[in-house]
């Protein structure tokens, strides 16, 4: 008896589209589960599904009256139209009386162990690239880290002939140019390798044994550096006096004095990156187009979701002083653009900005970077605001780990998150704008339109 659709009871027709496969779900309490697939080849093509929610394909197959079992590749690296070309291949083997693992092993010694290090990396970025897991950004990232301190030691050396001492070598002599770039191009080893080993092109992974700390290159402490309000005082009061002596267009002046350390789109990232506790990148690539009344939404985060702020009035301020100075839909222009078109401040140039004026004018402070003004504002909202943690974190856009507290945030709270950018940005009026010992705050609030024409 057959239901309807030619269904029979109990029984699943075999996956026949791409969408089938990337929504199956592992089985509770099965190891591995697996699905036919429809193939113009024949049968045997099948998907596997493990616990870990691993997903492969596998040909099964009968040759000389012995069951045989050909792993193809693992989804979505191996999309499902090359897993059926994949197959199609097999299958005429098989018609042949040639055994596909067989087959495979012989392939691979004969071609696969001429594979360089440097031709794994293209596989790896193409594979990575097709499961879209990875966001492009992040892959170039790898490419250049590999361009720059990688490439020229491991680049020709055949993964048959790799050992960890070619490794170390490779991550010694990173390591005299960054300490960074050695962490981040051992990570990018590993990722490589750990690819190279699913895909049987190796057996093991030779960097797993190597640390950081191998090559003097350990994660320091996490940093702790935060500016009080009296600080941040002075950086404000610092970045004014830089900028004064030219007078701002918006006061009739000529602008920023040709003495100053700091540009002006440098400095008002800067008093923006206060205001809001937003993360660099977001500050340089903010644009009119995205702020409507009081509210900022930032279609694209770190964590990739979208973040609304609430503009305080004292942000406000900053923007459309600056808007003064745009000719686009960017906010903070780059005055030394790489191409014709009209691009982003870059966020290099705000660190560098700052950094010049901390050596100029705050030398006697304790260091602190462009992300410390993040932590800075995060820290006074909990100290100065007495602001709930989960609610900091929303304003930050933090994803908490604890998935009954991502369940709570999904309230958001709305009106709690707008509060403490509407309150910092009274403070910081009061304290941080001005001396508040020798000038009475009256009034803070500061009207501005948004209406550009």
């Amino acid at each position: 008896m057959h239901c309807a659709g030619g269904v029979r009871r109990g029984v699943r027709m075999a996956i026949s589209k791409d969408l089938e496969i990337s929504s199956l779900k592992p089985v509770e309490g099965v190891k591995v589960k697996r699905y036919a697939i429809q193939s113009k080849h024949g049968g045997g093509l099948k998907i596997e599904i493990r616990e870990s929610g691993l997903k492969r394909f596998v040909y099964r197959f009968k040759i000389g009256g012995s069951e045989g079992e050909l792993l193809l590749g693992s989804y979505p690296a191996l999309t499902l139209a090359k897993a059926r070309e994949e197959h199609g291949k097999a299958v005429l083997l098989v018609k042949r009386g040639i055994d596909p693992t067989k087959f495979a092993a012989q392939e691979k010694a004969k071609n696969e162990t001429a594979l360089t290090m440097d031709e794994l990396l293209g596989r790896w970025l193409d594979a990575q690239r097709v499961a879209q897991v990875v966001k492009p950004k992040t892959l170039q990232c790898h490419q250049d880290r590999w361009n720059r301190h990688l490439k020229k030691t491991l680049g020709n050396i055949r993964l048959i002939d790799l050992t960890r001492a070619h490794l170390a070598q490779a991550l010694e002599i990173t390591r005299r140019a960054t300490k960074d770039e050695t962490r981040k191009g051992l990570g990018t080893l590993n990722q490589m390798l750990d690819y190279a080993v699913v895909h049987c092109l190796l057996e093991a992974n030779p960097a797993r044994l190597l640390r950081p700390k191998d090559f003097g290159a350990s994660a320091g402490s996490p940093r702790e550096r935060w500016l009080t309000v009296p600080e941040l005082r002075r950086l404000w009061k610092a970045i004014d006096e830089d900028l004064g002596s030219g007078g701002s267009l918006a006061a009739g002046g000529r602008g920023v004095s040709r003495h100053a350390t700091i540009s002006i789109p440098a400095a008002n990232a800067i008093k923006l990156l206060i205001l809001t506790g937003c993360r660099r990148g977001e500050v340089a690539n903010m644009r009119f187009s995205q702020i409507k009344d009081d509210i900022w939404t930032i279609p694209e985060t770190k964590n990739g979701r979208a973040h609304t702020v609430f503009i305080s009035p004292q942000a406000k301020s900053v923007i459309e002083e600056q808007a003064q100075y745009a000719n686009g839909d960017l906010v903070f222009e780059s005055d030394r653009p790489r191409t014709g078109e009209i691009e982003p401040i870059l966020v290099d140039s705000i660190t560098r900005a700052l950094r010049r004026l901390i050596a100029r004018c705050l030398p006697d402070m304790d260091p602190f970077t462009v992300h410390d003004l993040r932590r800075s504002a995060a820290t006074n909202w909990a100290e100065r605001l007495d602001v709930e943690e989960r609610v900091i974190e929303l304003c930050l856009n933090h994803t908490p780990i604890n998935k009954l507290v991502r369940t709570y945030h999904r309230s958001r709270h709305t009106e709690k998150t707008r509060l403490v950018w509407i309150n910092w940005g009274r403070l910081v009026a009061d304290e941080v704008m001005q001396d508040p010992v020798t000038e009475a705050a009256v009034n803070n609030v500061v009207k501005v339109s948004f209406n550009r024409k």
